[in-house]
């Protein structure tokens, strides 16, 4: 009797080890494609000193019109 519920015991153990890395891996593969995304998003926010230079002129240009 002890030896079927000891049995029984280490197969949930078992099953419940490799769910776990189940869920592992699919945390990881998830982490990989939202590091990817974030990556093109990045690129596309980025500002050149010169694009930042330029921006910054245009802004005082547009506070020194009267209107």
């Amino acid at each position: 009797m002890q030896e079927m519920l000891l049995e029984v015991v280490i197969g949930v153990l078992s099953l419940g080890i490799v769910l776990c890395f189940i869920i592992m891996y699919i945390m990881y593969t998830r982490i990989k494609q939202l590091t990817a995304e974030l990556r093109v998003l990045k690129n596309r926010v980025e500002i050149t000193d010169e694009e930042l230079g330029r921006l910054a002129y245009d802004i005082e240009e547009f506070k020194k019109l009267k209107f």
